[in-house]
């Protein structure tokens, strides 16, 4: 039985078919029409990996590769037994590897790019070569994915990268570059790269593989990736400690989960401006944890942030490929 009309078939749905209902109901969330909730998901991704990141301030001497490589053990205990438990076993299967390894290797890159500069760097100039890959999702969402950027996008990428910016600067970035700094910020550079090439290879699997897929095979290469490379950095450290870093795998697979529905409602270049509020998470983090209260510019700049955001959401977009794979 089909209705001619919307009204006729979602009632149908509604109480003949829940799992058609559902579908009825994201399709109207996420709308052509609308940016705003892939928009929402990000979000939520940008806060929780923010905290993830965390980890080397809070250890000190912990390396990122080992950080990384236990977060990615977490993440895959974590999938396997979500996996198992729910009976889901049958939605792993995948012919798309090469793209899950590249996917992975990026993602782990990424993370580790990203402590180590931190560490290694003042962590204000870090986050400054860290914005570029915002710029970079963009550019690659256009040529890989043939996005369509209008000027109002631009327009409201650009609000985001200056309300960025503006943090950035008052936290004293000034991007000397010498001796010291030059391979640290080398590295956040590359980072902010692989940051933008795995946002492209996520939003790909995410429209066509299942999320259990996409977040099992994330996590399984990247434990492999990672591990000769964690196991000849491994800093020693107690058991307390390795049991925190484990503990970031369940927090990045939630992460991971929001970015996927966020690029299987949203195209890359809208998402990528999104992701300069973990500037603004940061901040919030810093003054929860280490009592460091933000200045006058982190107001400003994340008034400017959040003012980009809005923009983008509100803008109407193109219609892009179908959505598939089941969540």
């Amino acid at each position: 039985m089909h209705g001619t009309g919307a009204s006729i078939e979602f009632r149908h749905d509604r109480f003949v078919c829940p799992i058609s209902c559902h579908r009825h109901i994201r399709t109207i969330v996420t709308s052509p029409q609308s940016n705003m909730g892939g928009i929402a998901w990000a979000l939520v991704a940008v806060g929780l990996f923010a905290l993830t990141y965390l980890a080397g301030k809070l250890v000190p001497g912990a390396s990122a590769l080992e950080i990384m490589w236990l977060r990615y053990v977490g993440g895959l205990v974590t999938v396997a037994v979500w996996m198992l438990s729910t009976g889901r076993t049958h939605q792993v299967g995948t012919s798309q590897i090469h793209l899950h390894v590249l996917r992975a290797a990026a993602g782990g890159g990424t993370g580790t790019a990203a402590i180590y500069a931190a560490s290694h760097m003042p962590v204000a100039d870090a986050t400054a070569i860290g914005l570029l890959d915002g710029f970079f999702t963009i550019v690659l969402g256009v040529l890989v994915h043939r996005e369509v950027v209008s000027l109002r996008h631009w327009g409201a990428a650009l609000l985001c990268l200056l309300g960025a910016a503006i943090v950035v600067a008052g936290k004293g970035a000034v991007l000397r570059l010498d001796g010291d700094t030059l391979v640290p910020a080398s590295v956040a550079l590359g980072g902010a790269m692989l940051a933008a090439i795995e946002y492209i290879l996520i939003k790909g699997l995410a429209r066509s593989e299942t999320t259990i897929s996409v977040l099992f095979h994330v996590n399984l290469f990247g434990t492999l990736l990672l591990a000769l490379p964690a196991l000849a950095s491994w800093s020693g450290q107690p058991w307390p400690y390795l049991a925190f870093f484990l503990s970031l795998g369940p927090i990045a697979i939630l992460a991971q989960t929001c970015n996927i529905r966020a690029l299987r409602f949203t195209d890359a270049a809208v998402i990528g401006p999104v992701r300069y509020t973990w500037i603004v998470f940061g901040a919030l983090y810093g003054l929860l944890f280490f009592g460091e209260w933000p200045g006058l510019a982190t107001y400003v700049g994340g008034a400017v942030i959040l003012a980009g955001g809005l923009w983008l959401g509100s803008l109407k977009r193109p219609g892009s490929a179908p959505r598939r794979g089941g969540g």
